[in-house]
């Protein structure tokens, strides 16, 4: 395209034609694809996909929400807004496929595609594993696995730039009269690209217990866990780099660490600043008389991927508050969950102010949560050049 000289050139520069279209939504840009040749060419582009995608995380950041399956009654999948000027979470319109209402767990959120699995809780029937993104409504169902014989399983899922892959991991995993220990065997891998699984080495994570669902962030994915070291189980984070495939190991904050684990603790893993994060709810007894809790937000500042046991933690902030459930650090707040109430989300600022979402969760079930923002990321044709 040529600028605009004078007057007489009705077109814009390229760059000024980027700036405008990745603020716009995916639903105006797949319109767009059939108005002129070059966006076309240029909406289907990995460059723009991805700026549109990290403007779209930047500006306008949404929440995913699933209530796990502790029950025989499935529960749909939910997209809300949050935004700090309202009380009232906008409900955001998924996807018009009945499937969606049989989801029993959601595995992540990734680069604007989400991975989830339909089925018996990880259990006989094999569960199915699909990839969605809801703003362009593509979905694919991952392929089974020559290992997929219905055996106790753990997920992660998330997307490396650095080889442009978005991947799959699953952990099979025999428990061992225990729910502390468990012995894996095997680890796959599914990869997008290739649309096959592959096994990994795993020996770093033998006997590892994983406690909650996993994050990801910059290229690797990680799950907090326990290891068992002595008479004490400690607590330990999991890390997966999904570029080089590998498994590591790392401490959690050495203030937080040490056993035995307090009777009052939680802990939750989560992204700040497109850096792994941990906030670690705890009460700590003074002049053995009082009580106060606590809220400690960790950052962990090497790079993310496969950590060695260099890596270092900074504490970002302290916040005394004794709220509900920990669920995840939003745009600098702190989002609580009543189970109570599960018509509300609490979200605790630095400044110790409490500030309420309605939100609608129909269950008083901990709900599973995800960052998700809208991309045109396509599980047909993201990796063409």
């Amino acid at each position: 395209m040529k600028a605009a000289t004078g007057g007489d050139n009705p077109y814009l520069p390229p760059e000024i034609i980027i700036d405008i279209l990745k603020r716009l939504r995916v639903k105006s840009l797949l319109r767009f694809r059939a108005v002129y040749k070059d966006w076309r060419n240029l909406l289907k582009s990995p460059f723009f996909i991805e700026e549109h995608y990290q403007h779209s995380a930047h500006k306008s950041p949404l929440l995913t929400c699933h209530v796990s399956n502790h029950n025989p009654i499935y529960s749909p999948l939910s997209l809300f807004r949050l935004e700090k000027e309202t009380v009232e979470a906008e409900r955001i319109h998924l996807m018009e496929f009945d499937f969606l209402r049989r989801v029993s767990s959601m595995i992540g959120s990734s680069n604007g595609l989400l991975c989830v699995e339909l089925g018996d809780v990880k259990f006989d029937p094999p569960s199915s594993l699909f990839l969605l993104n809801p703003a362009t409504r593509e979905v694919m169902k991952v392929p089974r696995s020559t290992n997929d014989v219905g055996s106790y399983c753990d997920f992660g899922f998330g997307y490396s730039s650095v080889v442009g892959d978005y991947k799959i991991v699953r952990i099979h995993k025999e428990r061992n009269n225990s729910q502390i220990i468990c012995v894996v065997d095997p680890v796959e891998v599914y990869s997008l690209r290739t649309g096959s699984w592959k096994e990994v080495e795993f020996g770093v994570i033998q006997g590892a217990y994983f406690l909650h669902n996993p994050f990801a962030v910059n290229g690797a994915i990680f799950w907090l866990g326990t290891i068992l070291e002595g008479e004490y189980c400690r607590r330990m984070i999991i890390s997966f780099d999904l570029a080089m495939e590998v498994f590591t190991l790392i401490r959690i904050p050495s203030s937080t660490f040490a056993p035995p684990l307090p009777p009052l603790s939680q802990y939750v893993l989560d992204v700040y600043e497109n850096k792994l994060a941990m906030i670690h709810h705890y009460v700590h007894e003074l002049k053995e008389v009082l009580e106060y809790s606590f809220i400690d937000l960790w950052v962990l500042e090497e790079g993310s991927g496969a950590y060695g046991k260099s890596c270092s933690w900074s504490k970002k902030n302290r916040i005394r508050a004794d709220p509900p459930s920990l669920l995840f650090h939003w745009r600098n707040e702190i989002v609580c969950f009543n189970p109570n109430d599960p018509d509300l989300l609490f979200s605790l600022t630095a400044n110790n102010e409490l500030k309420r979402f309605h939100i609608s969760l129909c269950k008083s079930y901990m709900p599973e949560c995800f960052f998700y923002a809208e991309s045109l990321a396509s599980m047909c044709n993201t990796y063409l050049e």
